[in-house]
């Protein structure tokens, strides 16, 4: 539409220069009058469009934040499952670590505790829709600037950190397992015993507690998170409660 005003005026402003009936400062008021309405024909086409563009930027905004909510309640609820997955590795191998060499253990108990020396538990965080919606540069088109660098601290700060501290329990379990298999020659009940009640394997395993800092920091990424969803609930009322697809 503007774009046949502009074409229309413009034929307007070339006939006027070529009317001979006209004086010239005639001609010249009528060409700015012409001139005047192409100007604001173009802005006012270049204001819609930038409407419309705001609009499509806010609604895929909106999209995006209502999806993160979900990615972030299934982000905590596993932290949560973890947390306690942990409290159940530091409680097992605080018994193995606590056995004395020179009494016969529960059986029973110390093979199920034994088995669980191979098991790990790390976060992997819902993370595609904001890879994908940072990647796209789309991010920067959040205009709450709180809620903006809440979600930014989150994966670039939170996460990290929990990866380092996760990393550090990963490698203290690596070398546990290294020096079993360096140290185990059978396979058997009675070895794996020895094996567990030696100086140094009790050392490392003692060393297998998670730290302080690692339930810490899966608590303040549950806290940022839920900072997050309550954000964007006031934000979109109509979702608040709901679950995204």
């Amino acid at each position: 539409m503007a774009e046949l005003e502009v074409a229309k005026h413009g034929k307007n402003v070339i006939h006027l220069m070529t009317k001979k009936e006209h004086t010239v400062s005639h001609r010249l008021r009528e060409i700015a009058i012409e001139i005047a309405i192409i100007v604001f024909a173009v802005s006012m086409s270049i204001w819609l469009h930038g409407l419309s563009e705001h609009h499509h930027q806010q609604k895929e905004v909106r999209s995006f934040l209502v999806g993160l909510k979900s990615d972030l309640a299934a982000d905590v609820q596993q932290l949560n499952n973890i947390k306690e997955g942990y409290r159940g590795f530091d409680a097992n191998y605080a018994y193995l670590a606590s056995l004395d060499p020179g009494k016969q253990p529960d059986w029973t108990k110390f093979k199920a505790a034994y088995d669980m020396l191979e098991a790990n538990w790390f976060f992997l965080p819902t993370r595609s829709r904001y890879d994908g919606f940072l990647m796209s540069g789309r991010l920067a088109n959040i205009e709450d600037e709180k809620l903006l660098t809440a979600i930014l601290s989150l994966y670039q700060m939170h996460l990290p950190q929990i990866q380092t501290s996760e990393g550090g329990w990963s490698n203290r379990q690596h070398k546990l397992r290294d020096y079993r298999d360096d140290k185990l020659d059978t396979d058997d009940d009675l070895s794996h015993f020895r094996w567990v009640t030696s100086p140094k394997a009790r050392r490392l395993l003692a060393q297998m507690q998670s730290s302080p800092q690692l339930y810490e920091r899966y608590q303040n990424y549950i806290d940022q998170s839920r900072q997050i969803i309550k954000a964007i609930d006031a934000a979109y009322p109509d979702q608040a409660g709901k679950k995204a697809d």
